[in-house]
């Protein structure tokens, strides 16, 4: 028997003045009522920083999505995404107010939208090194700007050469790239820069 035949005789064998109501759609609706935060804190490295702004969002009934936490010089910097309810989410933002104070941190939150998936774009990973000096981060910054390259994320450290001691600065980063004619193009800009400066650089995709 056909789906619609079926149907039409489970609907003529309820009671007469049966109400029929149409399924609602609970999972739209409750992604359309999810909200977004950045938040984001910076102070003096400690033990336990952690433990007490995680412990802050699941107590809010939110959820922390993303996150970046980094030691710089003394200082722990932490950058996080957090989602939830636009109650959970207000609870985060009065619950941080306060705990900023308390530990000593400079904590500050955003609202913001929901994390879209870019589509057009072509996903590459660079990694550059050389010598240390000033300047290696805005020169393969201004190569990637002439080809409209967006950094999706960026890590920068020091290391130092086995034998002689050196420090040697690396940069790896996270690419989207327009096409893959500007991908060819950019390719070859930053083998003539980083040639120019005696830097090693990959860029593979993925």
């Amino acid at each position: 028997m056909q789906g619609h035949g079926l149907l039409k005789l489970m609907i003529e064998a309820l009671p007469s003045g049966t109400l029929l109501l149409a399924p609602r759609a609970f999972t739209t609706r409750q992604s359309m009522s999810k909200s977004y935060l950045v938040l984001t804190a910076v102070g003096a490295d400690r033990p336990g920083l952690v433990n007490e702004i995680s412990s802050l969002v699941l107590a809010a009934g939110a959820n922390l999505e993303d996150s970046r936490m980094a030691i710089l010089g003394g200082e722990f910097a932490l950058l996080v995404l957090v989602s939830g309810e636009p109650s959970a989410i207000e609870q985060v933002e009065r619950r941080g107010a306060e705990l900023g104070p308390r530990l000593g941190l400079q904590l500050l939150t955003k609202a913001t939208s929901s994390p879209q998936a870019a589509r057009d774009f072509l996903p590459y990973r660079i990694s550059v090194t050389g010598v240390d000096r000033p300047g290696i981060v805005q020169r393969v910054a201004a190569v990637l700007e002439t080809r409209s390259v967006n950094v999706a994320s960026l890590e920068s450290r020091l290391s130092y050469a086995a034998e002689s001691g050196t420090p040697m600065f690396v940069l790896e980063a996270a690419l989207q790239i327009p096409s893959a004619a500007a991908q060819a193009d950019l390719e070859r800009e930053l083998g003539a820069a980083c040639e120019a400066e005696s830097w090693e650089f990959t860029l593979t995709s993925g």
